[in-house]
């Protein structure tokens, strides 16, 4: 009950801070969810639209690489889900796969600031995963994000707290508290024109319990730049992430490239 109590403190706070309505490009995290790079955030890749579609490619590269298809649905501007398939090598000997399902539905939403309840599932597919240590895993959690400046430079900030359980391949369940938090700044926008936007987080968690590129084992910080390049088009959308992933990690340090392309009915 304390915790519960620490946590809607906190919440309170945060969204009790959100003075500006900031709009976010709508960018999409790792697994295709609307966010930063990780961490999801309240919105919507939608807003103003009742149906929407994104399709999203990324690339992940530490010791080894990541390709990441994933298709997100916008609907009714309540709600949100996607679709993502990790490829995490081709190797024959320990080349794995992971089918990511994610979504979130928005329980408020006044100017900048919203509050959202969301959640994930991840299976791992294939024969080929003599190193993984589980096979299936799910989370819930709760997002808040809003919206303030930062020496007049529009920032979007998130937050998130959630309860995962993963199960491994003897059938043993292992529970972890997900915690992360973010934002995303629109880079000197006298300059930029809101064009680009610096992005970054920080979290005990990565994009997925079974992957090679992201080590969360003592929280992992990621920052880099969001590019939008259709600004300003109501129905069409093209984001680029470009980004270094577990800086503070020597050994860990990567790069993730993330490519988002979508269309509003």
């Amino acid at each position: 009950m304390k915790k519960v109590k620490i946590l809607a403190l906190v919440l309170m706070v945060v969204m009790g801070t959100a003075v500006y309505a900031q709009s976010s490009p709508g960018g999409k995290n790792a697994r295709g969810i609307t966010g930063l790079i990780v961490t999801p955030s309240a919105l919507l890749g939608w807003e103003n639209a009742d149906f929407g579609v994104d399709f999203t490619y990324t690339m992940i590269n530490n010791n080894d690489f990541a390709h990441i298809p994933a298709v997100t649905v916008s609907i009714l501007r309540k709600a949100e889900v996607a679709v993502a398939y990790d490829i995490e090598n081709t190797d024959d000997n320990n080349g794995f796969s992971n089918l990511l399902i994610g979504g979130k539905y928005q329980l408020y939403k006044e100017g900048g600031t919203a509050l959202a309840l969301g959640g994930n599932f991840e299976t791992l597919l294939g024969d080929r995963y003599e190193n993984a240590e589980y096979k299936n895993s799910g989370d819930i959690y709760l997002v808040a994000t809003y919206a303030g400046d930062f020496f007049d430079m529009p920032a979007v900030t998130s937050m998130m707290f959630g309860w995962q359980i993963a199960q491994a391949f003897d059938d043993g369940l292992t529970t972890n508290f997900n915690y992360s938090m973010g934002f995303e700044l629109s880079l000197f926008p006298q300059t930029f024109k809101n064009y680009v936007y610096w992005i970054n987080d920080f979290s005990n968690y990565s994009y997925a319990i079974v992957q090679g590129q992201l080590n969360a084992n003592r929280g992992m910080f990621n920052t880099g730049l969001r590019i939008d390049p259709l600004k300003g088009k109501s129905d069409l959308k093209l984001i680029l992430n470009i980004v270094g992933t577990d800086l503070l990690d020597e050994g860990d340090r990567g790069f993730l490239v993330n490519a988002t392309f979508g269309l509003s009915f």
